[in-house]
This record gives structure tokens, sequence and C-alpha cells, in this order.
């Protein structure tokens, strides 16, 4: 009877992780406190965490070629530079394009957006609101 007790513990044990973990997993989702919305002339974003809208004007010219939100974070890319948005900080920040630039690949997910170009790679952080970027070496 005593060898049984440590199997039956050991599987009463991998019964409850398993049981356990998916709610152990999902507790390190980011929730979704942003929602955008594109508009001709401007974004709009709205922070959940501040409970208000931002907007962004577009310049003359200037046009939404692509956008997406998730968690904490919006991002969208124009005809001449990337703009992020913090429900953290509440506010836009932007980075233009350079000559010959062009966009490969946008994504938002949780607190990071990231514009990937033909000559580098952005990221945002919706925790502190800010881009910072990567080189490509050409050839690589």
């Amino acid at each position: 009877m005593s060898k049984l007790f440590p199997l039956s513990f050991l599987i009463i044990l991998s019964l409850t992780v398993v049981i356990l973990a998916p709610q152990i997993i999902s507790a390190e989702e980011v929730i979704n406190e942003v929602y955008l919305l594109v508009k001709n002339d401007k974004l709009l974003a709205f922070s959940g965490l501040r409970n208000n809208w931002s907007e962004k004007d577009l310049r003359t010219g200037e046009t939404v070629i692509k956008s997406m939100y998730d968690g904490n974070v919006a991002v969208a890319y124009t005809s001449e530079r990337a703009l992020a948005f913090s429900s953290f900080t509440g506010r836009w920040t932007e980075e233009r394009f350079r000559i010959r630039e062009t966009v490969v690949s946008l994504s938002a997910e949780g607190n990071i957006a990231t514009v990937i170009t033909n000559i580098r790679a952005l990221a945002f952080s919706a925790q502190n609101g800010a881009w910072i970027e990567s080189h490509f070496n050409i050839g690589e």
C-alpha cells in the first residue's frame, strides 16, 4: 500500500497541473484596451485604460495603406510614415519613412507593434510609447 501512495500522488498532481495549466496560461494574455478607427483624413484610437479618444490628423495627400490593433497598441502605415498609439500613454508616435523605403509587413500583438521595411525593422512598445529601429545591411 505504501508503494501506491507515491504513484497515486503523482497521478493526482499531474492531473491538477493539466487542469490548471490553461488557466495559468490565459492569465498571461493581454486584454484588448485599444480600438482603432480609420477615417479619410485622420486616425482615431480609443484607450480603454484612459477612457478617451485620441486623434491623429493625416497630412494633405497622405493615405492609410494598412492598420491593425491588439492589446494595448494600434499601428498604421501611410504613404509617408508609420504611426502607433499606446493605450498606456494615450498618445500617437510617428516614424517617417525614408526615400525608397517600402513596407514589407505590419503587426500588432499585445504591447508591441512592428513595421518591417526593406531597410529596417521598426518596433513600438505600448508600455513606453516609443519606436526603436534596427537597420539591415544590404544583401542580408
